[in-house]
C-alpha cells in the first residue's frame, strides 16, 4: 500500500516504555569528550569552479581500510566508488563513520539495548556512528590520504573504525567522501548519491561558496541507505523458537533483519538488481534473523511455528529521527512477534546516519524477493552561501516488500538531510525525509474468520532528521503501518513515528569551514612616503606602497593582480620592492611598463594571514597643477563564488575615506617672456629701436625675486635713460643692472663710458638686467608686468 500523506491510520506509540527508553539512551549518546579549538580550516572555495547544472553522482567514495585516531593527519582507503573524479591537494573531504553501535545480543528482551522489556532493540552504545567533520586534503589519493583537520595538531577531531563483524559486534565501517566544492550550481532532478552498497555511497554532498540555484529540481537519495533485510522462502528447522530475539541465518526459519548502524546481516535486498544478497558473514553477534531490532535497523518477522516457518509475521521498520514501527502477528496462532521497530537516533547538526533499513517478514510460500524490507533513505548534506529559487530535496526510506500468504517487510527509515546557508534563506525549498510505508500482506484476501487469512504486515519505518538554518517546508513523518486481507487489518503492525527537524546556525563548527566561510578576505591600503612634492619644469617623482592583505583563517586568493589607476599625469616610473609575506607566492612574474598609467603587477596567491607589499614610483609631470591627490587601488583575483570560469571579484582601497596616499603637488612658477620691438620694421642707421619685454605668471605658485635679463643687440648703441619697467603688479620693487663688454657689471651712471658713441648713447653697456625683489602673483591681474629700453642702429 502507497504511503497515505493524511496518515488515516495513525496510533499512539503501543509502548509508552519505550519512549522513557529512547530518552535515557539519547541522554547517555551525547556525553562526548572535550576537543581543543583550533582556529578554522579552509579548503579552496570555488576549487570545482561553476557546477552549472549538477546531475548524476557527484561524489567519490572511499573505504576506510584501518582505524583512523584522533588527531590523525593520514588515513587509509581502499578503491573508490561512484564519481571517477579522485582526491587532489585541496580537496575537501568528508570523513563520516557510518557502522559502530554495540548491542545486546541476548536472546531476550534485553536485546539491543541491554534493558528488559519490549521492544527489544537499539544499542547499548552508540560510539561514534554517525560522528563526521570535514577536512582538507593536503595530497592526493593513494592508499592513503594526508589530510588537515581541525583536531589536535591539525589532524582528526573524532576518531574513525574500521572492523569486520566479531562475535560480539558487528562490522564497524567509515567512509572519505570527496565533497565537491564549487563556486555556483543550479540542482537538477538527475542529481543523486551512489547507494550504501556496505562500505561506501548512499551520501549526496557539495559546497556552494555562492549561490545555489535550485532549479525547480526534484532531488532523491530515496532507499539509497542501510538496505532491508533479504528474506527467503525457508522450510523450517530445529534449533530455534517462536520466542527469538536472534538466530542464526543459517537456520531455516524467521525473517532477516536490517541493515542499520550496529551492523550488516547476512542477508540483505538489493532493490537495484531486486535480489537478495549473501553478505556471507552473519553479521550480527548471534545470529541476523528475528525479531530483535539492532541499533536503528528492523528486526526480522520471528515465526511462530520455527519448525516450519509457516506462522508468518511482518518485519520491524527501520529507525532515524523516530523509531520505527512494530510488524504485525503471525498467522493463525496470532502471537506478537512481528519484527521490532528500529531505536530512535540522536541526530545532531554534527552527528547523523543513513535511514535503518526495514526487518523482513518470516517466510515460506512466496518466491523471489517478498517479504524483504526496504532500504532507508540516505544523506543529503549541502553548504553554501545563498540559495534561490525552489526545489524538493527527498531522503525518503523504501517501502517494504510486499507478500501474499507470508509475512511482509517493514519500511525503511527516512534518512537525513543537513542545509546551510551562510546568509538569507533556504528559498522555496522543500525537504522530505520520511519514512517509508510497511509492507501488506495478502491485501485481496478475504478476512475469513478472526484471525483468518492474515499473516503478519510491515512496520512503517521511522521519519527522519532533518537539520536547517532558515525555515523550509519539511516532512519526516513516519511511514504507514501494512495492512493484511481486505479488512485493511494492521495485524499488529504499527505506523513508524515521526522524525526530528531542528534550526541550526549557519557558522555551526563541522570540521573544515564551508566555502561561504573561508572565502578569501582581502583588505588593501595605499600609502606614500612622499605627502609632498614640489614640482620643477621637468616634472618630479612620488612613491606609493600597495599592501594587500587576507584575513587569517581564509582560503587563498589565486591568480590576483594588483592594480593603481594614477591621478592624471602621474605614470609609472619603477618598482622598487615586492615583499611577500605569510607565504604568498608570485608565479608568473609580471611588471607595468615605464609611463603607464594604470600600472598592474602579477600573479600573486595569498593565503589566509599573508600579504603582498608593492613599493613603487611615480613620475609627476612638470604640468601638474599645485593641489592634492588621491587614487585607489585594487587587487584583483579569482572569484570563488563566479558564475564563469574566469570569474573575478575585487577589494579596493578607497582614497575618499582614506588619505594615506594623499600626495600634495607643490607647482613650479610659470614665468613666460615676451619681446617686441618698435617699430618692427627695417630702419637705417641711426634709427631708434624699443624694445619691450611683457613678463607673465602663468603657473601655479608665486615667482619670487625675478630676474630678467637681454643683452644690446650687435651695432646698437644703449640710449641713457631709456630703461622703463612697468610692473602692473603689487609688491614688486626693480633693481636695473648693466653690463659692459669686459663682463664687468655695475650700477649705471650716465657718461661711463662708449667712446664713439653719439651724443645721449653708450656703446659700453652690452647688457641689461632688471631685479625684480619680492613676489610676481600666479593670479591675474597681479602676475604680469613689461620693461624695456631703447638702442639707436649704428
Amino acid at each position: 500500500m502507497s504511503r497515505s500523506e493524511s496518515n488515516p491510520r495513525y496510533r499512539l506509540p503501543a509502548f509508552p516504555m519505550r519512549i522513557l527508553r529512547e530518552v535515557m539512551v539519547v541522554c547517555a549518546c551525547l556525553l562526548i569528550p572535550a576537543i581543543s579549538v583550533q582556529a578554522q580550516v579552509c579548503a579552496n572555495p570555488g576549487k570545482d569552479g561553476p557546477g552549472g547544472t549538477l546531475t548524476g553522482v557527484i561524489n567519490t567514495y572511499y573505504p576506510g581500510t584501518a582505524n583512523a585516531s584522533t588527531g590523525a593527519t593520514s588515513i587509509s582507503i581502499g578503491t573508490s566508488t561512484g564519481s571517477s573524479t579522485a582526491i587532489a591537494t585541496g580537496d575537501l573531504l568528508l570523513v563520516i563513520q557510518m557502522q559502530d553501535a554495540a548491542i545486546n545480543s541476548d536472546n531476550t528482551s534485553s536485546y539491543g539495548d541491554g534493558v528488559s522489556g519490549v521492544p527489544g532493540s537499539g544499542s547499548t552504545s552508540l560510539n561514534n556512528a554517525g560522528r563526521y567533520e570535514y577536512v582538507v586534503a593536503t595530497g592526493p589519493a593513494g592508499g592513503t590520504v594526508s589530510i588537515r583537520g581541525t583536531g589536535t595538531g591539525n589532524g582528526l577531531l573524532y576518531t574513525y573504525t574500521n572492523a569486520t563483524a566479531s562475535g560480539t559486534q558487528g562490522q564497524r565501517r567509515f567512509q572519505v567522501v570527496r565533497v565537491p566544492q564549487y563556486s555556483s550550481a543550479t540542482l537538477s532532478s538527475g542529481l543523486t548519491a551512489a547507494r550504501w552498497n556496505g562500505t561506501t555511497g548512499g551520501i549526496l554532498a557539495f559546497d556552494v561558496a555562492g549561490n545555489v540555484n535550485l532549479g525547480g529540481a526534484t532531488v532523491s537519495v530515496n532507499g539509497m541507505g542501510f538496505r532491508g533485510g533479504g528474506t527467503r522462502q525457508l522450510a523450517g528447522g530445529s534449533s530455534g523458537a517462536n520466542t527469538d530475539y536472534r538466530n542464526l541465518a543459517t537456520r531455516a526459519f524467521h525473517g532477516g533483519k536490517g541493515e542499520g548502524i550496529a551492523g550488516t546481516p547476512r542477508y540483505v535486498y538489493d532493490a537495484v538488481f531486486n535480489t537478495v544478497t549473501d553478505t556471507g558473514v552473519e553479521g550480527y553477534p548471534n545470529g541476523s534473523t528475528a525479531r530483535g531490532a539492532p541499533g536503528n535497523a528492523g528486526g526480522g518477522g520471528t515465526d511462530g511455528n520455527t519448525s516450519a516457518n509457516d506462522q508468518n509475521s511482518g518485519g520491524g521498520g527501520g529507525g532515524n529521527g523516530g523509531a520505527g514501527g512494530q510488524g504485525g502477528r503471525t498467522w493463525n496462532s496470532n502471537l506478537d512477534r512481528g519484527g521490532n521497530g528500529g531505536a530512535l537516533f540522536p541526530g545532531a547538526e554534527n552527528r547523523m546516519v543513513l535511514g535503518g533499513g526495514g526487518g523482513g517478514g518470516s517466510r515460506n510460500n512466496s518466491s523471489g524477493t517478498a517479504s524483504s524490507g526496504g532500504a532507508g533513505g540516505g544523506i543529503v548534506m549541502i553548504r553554501a552561501s545563498t540559495f534561490s529559487g525552489s526545489a524538493s530535496i527527498s531522503a525518503d526510506g523504501a517501502d517494504g516488500n510486499a507478500a501474499l500468504n507470508d509475512g511482509a517487510g517493514g519500511g525503511g527509515a527516512g534518512g537525513s538531510v543537513i542545509v546551510i546557508a551562510n546568509s538569507g534563506g533556504l528559498g522555496a525549498l522543500t525537504i522530505n525525509a520520511r519514512g517509508g510505508d510497511g509492507a501488506d500482506s495478502w491485501p485481496t484476501e478475504a478476512p475469513g474468520s478472526t484471525p483468518g487469512q492474515r499473516h503478519g504486515p510491515g512496520g512503517g519505518g521511522g521519519g527522519g532528521f532533518i537539520a536547517i538554518t532558515s525555515a523550509a517546508s519539511t516532512n519526516v513523518s513516519g511511514g504507514n503501518n501494512g495492512i493484511t486481507t481486505t479488512a485493511a487489518d494492521p495485524f499488529g503492525a504499527t505506523d513508524g513515528e515521526t522524525g526530528s527537524v531542528i534550526s541550526i546556525s549557519p557558522s555551526v563548527a563541522l570540521g573544515a569551514g564551508s566555502g561561504a566561510q573561508c572565502v578569501p578576505v582581502l583588505t588593501v591600503t595605499k600609502s606614500t612616503s612622499t605627502p609632498s612634492v614640489t614640482n620643477t619644469p621637468t616634472g618630479t617623482t612620488a612613491t606609493y606602497t600597495i599592501l594587500i592583505a587576507n584575513a587569517a583563517n581564509r582560503s587563498t586568493a589565486t591568480n590576483l593582480a594588483a592594480s593603481d589607476t594614477l591621478p592624471v599625469n602621474f605614470t609609472y616610473n619603477a618598482t622598487v620592492v615586492v615583499t611577500l609575506n605569510g607565504g604568498s607566492t608570485r608565479l608568473p612574474t609580471t611588471n607595468p611598463t615605464l609611463g603607464d598609467a594604470v600600472p598592474l603587477w602579477g600573479t600573486f596567491a595569498i593565503p589566509g594571514g599573508g600579504s603582498v607589499s608593492i613599493n613603487f614610483t611615480v613620475n609627476v609631470a612638470a604640468i601638474v597643477a599645485g593641489g592634492t591627490y588621491q587614487n585607489p587601488a585594487m587587487a584583483t583575483y579569482l572569484d570563488p563564488a563566479r558564475t564563469t570560469a574566469g570569474g573575478t571579484t575585487t577589494s579596493s582601497y578607497d582614497p575618499v575615506s582614506n588619505t594615506a596616499e594623499d600626495v600634495t603637488v607643490i607647482p613650479v612658477p610659470q614665468v613666460d617672456l615676451v619681446k617686441s620691438v618698435n617699430p618692427n620694421t627695417p630702419q637705417p642707421p641711426g634709427a631708434d629701436l624699443t624694445y619691450a619685454i611683457v613678463f607673465t605668471n602663468n603657473g601655479g605658485r608665486l615667482a619670487t625675486n625675478l630676474i630678467i635679463e637681454d643683452p644690446i643687440p650687435t651695432n646698437t648703441d644703449f640710449k641713457v635713460g631709456s630703461v622703463t619697467s612697468s610692473l602692473g603688479t603689487t609688491g614688486l620693487t626693480v633693481a636695473v643692472e648693466y653690463s659692459n663688454d669686459s663682463g664687468a657689471t655695475w650700477t649705471y651712471a650716465p657718461g661711463s663710458g662708449g667712446a664713439g658713441a653719439p651724443a645721449g648713447y653708450d656703446r659700453a653697456v652690452t647688457d641689461v638686467r632688471w631685479s625684480l625683489s619680492g613676489n610676481l602673483s600666479q593670479t591675474s591681474p597681479d602676475n604680469t608686468g613689461s620693461v624695456g629700453f631703447t638702442v639707436r642702429i649704428r
